[in-house]
């Protein structure tokens, strides 16, 4: 399988519930500050 855009991503875990739980962007902080990014980015 190769490798696939968030566009992708986002409708398999919003429409099939392929990721649990999911975030749709991206985060890079939260209340006690920076950390480490996860979420989609802009790839697609």
């Amino acid at each position: 399988m190769s490798i696939k855009p968030d566009k992708w991503i986002r409708k398999m875990a919003e429409e099939h519930g392929m990721i649990e739980p999911f975030e749709p962007g991206q985060i890079r902080e939260n209340g006690s500050g920076r950390i480490v990014s996860y979420g989609t980015s802009s790839y697609g």
